[in-house]
Order: C-alpha cells, then structure tokens, then sequence
C-alpha cells in the first residue's frame, strides 16, 4: 500500500465543521508531516508503540489548558472573572469583558471552540488506529499499554466535550474522523446527548485505566480520574442551567458517580490546605497537569515581592470565610471590625494575603501608605486591598534570588468530589442525610483547617447554601467559581458590583472601610458562552444560543 503524506490528505480529516482547525492544528500535525520537516506518515505513526505512544503524549500536550490565574492567557483569570476576584488589567483578553457586556458571537478572547475540536479530531483519528497497532503478545509492557493508552483517548474526549459543554451547552457530536466530501453541516446535539456520551467515555476510559501508576507516568488519566470527571459533569447537567425542571433523577444519578470516587478508597484529602497545590503526588490528587508553571510567581506575586499581582482578592471572598465558630462574620460575636481577619478559617490567611500578612516573613502592607498599599503608585499595586496568597508557593521567590517554587496546576482534587457528593445529594432529597453532612464535614475537619462541622437540623435551602459557599472558599482561584455561578444561574445577582477594603492607621489605631471597587454588568444569557460567529457562518445548522442573535 502507498503511503500517503497526511499533509497531503489532511482535508480528508476534518474533525469538524470548520476547516480552520486544520490551521489551529499546523503545529500538531507537522508531526505527520512527510515533506521537508522529515516528519512521519500516518500508518509510521501508527505501526510503532513509541510512535503511537508519543502521538498520544501530544494530545495531552496540545489539548489540555492551564486555568489557573495568569495561566495560557496571561491577563486573563477566570476567577478575575467572578465576584472573588479584581483584575486591574485592562488589556486583551481582560476578564472585564466577561461582564461589561461586550461578550458577543464576534468578541469573545477566550473563546475555545476550535481548539477543543482540533483537539477531538486528533483523539478521533487515534482511536480509529489504535486498535491496528501491531504489538507482541509476549511484550506484555506493550500490551498492557495499548490498552492503557486507549483509554485514555476516551478520558481525553470526554474532557475536551466536557470544556465545550461547559462553555456552549449542545454541541455537534462528532465521534469520527470526517472527510471533506461529508455533509459537514451537522447540528448540535442534545445536552443530555453531549452528557450521555461524556459518561459512555468515561465509563469505558474507566474500564482499561489503572488507578495509579508509577513516577514516570505522573500525569496519565487514571480510572479515578475518569470517574472523578463523570461525577463533576453529572452533577453540571443535574444544575438549574440544564436542568430547569429539576429532575431529581439526575441529581442522583451525580450522586452517584460521586460516591463512585469515593467509594474507590483510594483518594483522601492532603494534609496541608496552603500546599496541595504545589506537591507533585499527593492521594488528594486526582488528575492534574505535568507542567510546572513558573510564571505563577511573575504573575501574581505582590509588588514589594517583584510581581504584576494580576488578580486581587475581593471583599466579598474575604467575607465568604467564616469564623472559627462556623458562622458568617456579620453573624458573629467573634467579629471585631479592628481586626477583622482574626479568628476566622484558617483557609483565608492560605488564600487571601490581607493587611500584615506575613509572606515569607515579610508583613505585607496593604494600608493606604504601606509599602504594598492601596493608593501604591503603579498598575501593580493593589485595588481591593488584598494580594493573591492561593496557587502562589511561598517557598518560591522573584528577588533577590530567584526560586520559581512548585505550581502544577490540579485539574481535579479529592475535595471537589466531596463537594460534589454533598451538592447532588442534597438537591436528590427532602432535607439533608447525615452522608451530605459527613461529606461536607470532612472538606470542614482536614487538619490545619479544622472548621467546626455543620449544625444539625438544616433543612434544604439552608444545606445548599453552605454548600454552595464551602466550595467559593475551598475552591476559590481554581477557575470553579466561574462555572458554578453560570450552573447555579446566580449571575445576575451576585455580579452586580464587588467591593475592596481601604485601610488607613492613625497613631496606633486602625480603620478598615469597605468600598465600592467597579460596578459590573451580567445577563442569564452569559450562562453559555455564545458560539463563535465564524462557525454560524460555515454551518447551516448551527443555532446559536439564546440572547445573541
């Protein structure tokens, strides 16, 4: 058989409506290139274990994103983006376009739609030749492997269908390699569809992963992570955004596959809060990105430190942290407003660096005059009155020697399916079991948090909203905050303004004021990304989503 260049035949391989990923995908793909860059065949690829191995190792690569403030676009933080954070950045794509209104089909910086479809034609085209590669049955390295690698071509599909639907709701389902000669105008499925086939990847990535491996594989999908990613996706679809009848079905259909993570045995919660984030291995990780990202520091580090400090912390996160007896601070005798960061969870001094926070044993002076104040002179200085503490290692340092410190983004932790479980349970019932409140509890009790459990006798409402705020603290700068807000369909009230915290001293007495920072615009219509125009315009039958025509 002649072997083709792919670069010849790569118009036989779009893997969706639009042509221009074939572009987005130049980089990738000259992998598969047989011209001059002395790149490989398709069938080379594919006819070798290393080969088809390394492949797939690019999928990862190219496919999955780092969320995390400042990540792949620099000025840009999803958390910047909601009502826990301020990005003082005014540059392209600065989270104020989220919610000044100018989010539109033409205009919307982190759009991903074509990416994440490139990105499906490439797991796609892999598992359409995996089962072809040719291993011996005494190599038994190569055969556990194939196995191993294809499912985690469905775990990898499943996650990029999970990024759409979480941005767009239904999307086209495509799950083969299409070739140009094909009706490319194909039209969005279902979101029970999208969810549905979420699951059926999952189910079986779960079926052929192990649960953990060795050093040299940190990083791969395992079962856990592919049952952790059904759970988190259950519970997105049981949510008011998809599920406006409440279906209580569906809430317990997430329950469930959350209580399959935990079931597992195998995941427990770090025990240190300041510093999951920054450990290579820990059994609260359950899947999380290979890279260290050593611009963390540049990126959000407080001036005084040699930082851009590009998303500060919000007033009304601060307020979210409760006090240590287990209630809100305007609820309890605890609240001293002259020193209003004392005897609250230990969680907001690992999140929030506020006025003489010490860092690196170094009071950070966040008052109006102070070093690190809120009227410093320069874009880096702060606007709300706090500096990012969480994601950032404080064991790294910019001057005066510089240390990047550990940053591996976490994709998925344990905490997130406990919070899950507590969420989907909660909704499934009448009134709150004593497994939503051990759930819940426990993300409470991890040692040097050690939070006051729940008060017996909540019913429903007053269970959601605990739950709903021990995932703001415990999730915070971790991009979830901007997703539950558009699945719980609470934008329009909780992104109407944010407020930061003026802190002057006179003499030896302080004064903290809250202020209004930035008033901010949000419509029930920004709960779904809107699609990109450029696709409405190459297929007939995309409809867009409501309230962007």
């Amino acid at each position: 058989m002649m072997k083709n260049s792919l670069k010849n035949r790569l118009f036989h391989y779009a893997g969706t409506t639009v042509l221009i990923l074939l572009v987005s995908c130049s980089k990738f793909d000259a992998y598969l290139d047989k011209a001059e860059s002395g790149g490989m065949t398709e069938e080379e690829v594919f006819s070798n274990y290393r080969q088809t191995e390394r492949f797939l190792a690019q999928v990862y690569g190219t496919g999955l994103t780092i969320d995390w403030v400042g990540g792949n676009l620099w000025s840009f933080s999803y958390d910047g983006a909601t009502d826990n954070g301020y990005c003082h950045y005014r540059y392209w794509p600065s989270p104020k376009f989220v919610y000044d209104g100018n989010l539109t089909p033409a205009n919307n910086p982190i759009d991903q739609w074509a990416d994440l479809y490139a990105a499906i034609r490439r797991v796609n085209m892999f598992l359409e030749k995996i089962d072809g590669l040719p291993v011996s049955s005494s190599n038994t390295e190569e055969v556990a492997g194939k196995s191993r690698m294809k499912g985690e071509a469905f775990f990898l599909r499943a996650w990029f269908y999970a990024e759409l639907f979480k941005r767009y709701g239904g999307v086209p389902l495509i799950s083969k390699v299409l070739q140009v000669d094909e009706d490319l105008n194909i039209p969005r499925a279902t979101a029970d569809e999208i969810i549905g086939f979420i699951v059926e990847d999952c189910d079986r990535a779960a079926s052929l992963l192990p649960e953990e491996y060795s050093s040299k594989d940190l990083g791969r999908a395992t079962a856990g992570a592919a049952l952790a990613l059904k759970s988190r996706m259950l519970l997105y679809a049981a949510s008011p955004l998809h599920n406006p009848d409440n279906d209580r079905q569906k809430w317990e259909r997430a329950a469930k596959a959350a209580q399959d993570v935990i079931t597992m045995g195998i995941y427990q919660l770090h025990g240190s809060f300041k510093d999951v984030l920054h450990t290579r291995q820990s059994p609260e990780i359950i899947f999380q990105h290979t890279a260290n990202y050593e611009d963390q520091l540049r990126n959000n580090l407080m001036p005084s430190q040699g930082g851009f400090s590009i998303v500060q912390p919000t007033q009304e996160l601060v307020d979210a942290f409760e006090m240590t007896d287990g209630k809100l601070y305007n609820e309890s005798d605890l609240y001293d407003p002259q020193q209003p960061y004392a005897n609250r969870d230990p969680r907001l001094a690992m999140t929030v660096v506020y006025n003489l926070h010490p860092w690196r044993g170094f009071p950070i002076e966040t008052f109006e005059g102070g070093l690190d104040g809120l009227n410093g002179s320069g874009d880096n200085y702060t606007r709300t009155g706090y500096y990012l503490a969480k994601t950032l290692d404080e064991n790294g340092s910019l001057t005066p020697i510089w240390r990047p410190g550990s940053h591996f983004f976490v994709y998925i932790r344990y905490a997130e399916i406990l919070l899950n479980y507590a969420e989907a349970k909660n909704e499934s019932l009448e009134s709150p079991d004593p497994s939503v409140y051990d759930a819940i509890n426990q993300v409470r009790a991890r040692t040097g948090v050690n939070m006051p459990p729940l008060p017996a006798g909540l019913n429903k409402a007053d269970m959601r909203a605990r739950i709903h705020n021990e995932r703001r603290v415990e999730l915070a700068f971790e991009s979830h905050r901007f997703w539950d807000i558009r699945r719980w369909r609470i934008g329009e009230q909780v992104l109407k303004s944010v407020q930061g915290m003026r802190i002057t001293r006179a003499g030896s007495e302080w004064n903290y004021e809250r202020f209004p920072l930035e008033n901010r615009y949000y419509k029930n219509m920004y709960d779904l990304f809107p699609i990109p125009q450029s696709e409405i315009n190459r297929n007939s039958k995309l409809v867009q989503n409501p309230g962007y025509n």
